[in-house]
């Protein structure tokens, strides 16, 4: 019985460790987004930068605008910690 707790415990916090933040407003038209990397291992994932990536250029994208990089922190896993991402970003105009 304890192991199936454990198990479940185990599920649930590895869901919702790899979620992401989502756009988050800040000042001055910059926005900001963090997500915890839930894959096991050490060191950076690539993967986990991506999809901060991705969901920033959705968001920008949407309003007919592009990413504009401010300040990105990657924070390797370590033994009993997980890796993040955390982007702050712009959303400009395309150039044509």
């Amino acid at each position: 019985m304890l192991n199936r707790i454990l198990f479940v415990a185990l599920i649930i916090f590895g869901v919702s460790a790899c979620q992401s933040t989502g756009v988050i407003p800040m000042d001055h038209g910059t926005y900001m987004i963090g997500k915890k990397d839930g894959s096991p291992g050490l060191g950076v994932s690539l993967s986990n930068k991506a999809e901060v990536y991705k969901e920033a250029n959705t968001f920008c994208h949407e309003k007919g605008l592009k990413v504009e990089t401010i300040k990105v922190t990657v924070s390797p896993a370590k033994l009993a910690k997980l890796g993040s991402t955390e982007l702050e970003f712009k959303c400009i105009k395309t150039e044509q």
